[in-house]
């Protein structure tokens, strides 16, 4: 990392980690008055994220597209993004940061001990089907986020619906509604993502599936997603019962991303490249 990818990458961390105790705070001590100006905050920390990106793109010449702090970087930015956006939308949206935020602080914080040095992008990496899948990938991650946090407030707000930050929050119902869609959505990027990998490991090893263990982690997630929305439109799931379903199966997508790489430094996909 240089001097000053280093000085915005932490400055980011510290407004994202102030932002989610503001979060923690409105709910604990019932206080709604502080969520518009986290917002706010949120939106600064995601200018200086987008800082740190470009201070590493100076250095190295490409996207911080490999390895887990890259992977965690750039990762983290679409979830912001995404944040940020349906929260631009609609206000009462605003509370999808309680959880998505925390998720984001541990990525980074997680990323940052793994190997941050900066390296050029290697040889095998350069090619346009490299952008399209992971651009995929992280659409998807993100939108797996948000129907996890969507799941997070339903849950919270149901049990203690009398508590007044929950009043800024979407009602149950809609809530339920937003889970479903984001869930829907992810599937369809997730879909896409595994389809332009395919056809970027044909030309990079090829073959289409190699059973290699990020590609077959990925497949587990995607089957994952694939059954919850079976649940939800053939059996009628609905409410805390996707919740929770929704929460555990984005643990699937996080192994995917990085326990992978944790666990197994010989896997030949990209994302162990540094």
């Amino acid at each position: 990392m240089s001097n000053l990818e280093t000085a915005f990458f932490w400055i980011t961390l510290a407004i994202y980690s102030l932002a989610a105790g503001g979060f923690i705070y409105a709910i604990v001590f019932k206080n709604p008055r502080p969520l518009p100006k986290l917002t706010l905050l949120i939106a600064a920390g995601f200018t200086t994220h987008s800082a740190a990106i470009c201070a590493r793109f100076l250095e190295t010449g490409h996207l911080p597209w490999s390895g887990d702090y890259e992977s965690a970087l750039m990762g983290g930015w679409f979830i912001v993004a995404a944040t940020l956006l349906v929260s631009w939308e609609n206000k009462t949206l605003q509370g999808l940061a309680t959880a998505t935020i925390p998720l984001v602080i541990i990525m980074m914080g997680y990323g940052v001990m793994r190997n941050p040095t900066l390296s050029p992008l290697a040889a095998n990496l350069k090619s346009y089907w490299l952008y399209i899948h992971v651009y995929f990938a992280w659409l998807a991650f993100g939108s797996y986020s948000l129907a996890m946090a969507a799941g997070v407030l339903y849950l919270l707000k149901r049990k203690n619906p009398a508590n007044p930050a929950f009043e800024r929050f979407p009602s149950l119902a809609r809530l339920d509604e937003l889970m479903f869609r984001y869930l829907v959505f992810g599937f369809i990027t997730d879909t896409l993502m595994i389809s332009a990998g395919a056809i970027w490991a044909k030309d990079l090893w090829g073959s289409y599936w190699s059973w290699d263990p990020v590609e077959t982690w990925s497949m587990i997630s995607w089957t994952t997603y694939g059954i919850a929305i079976h649940l939800r439109v053939t059996f009628g799931w609905r409410e805390y019962r996707v919740a929770w379903l929704l929460i555990v199966a984005l643990s699937t997508v996080i192994i995917s991303f990085f326990g992978v790489n944790f666990v197994n430094s010989s896997s030949q996909h990209f994302f162990n490249v540094q």
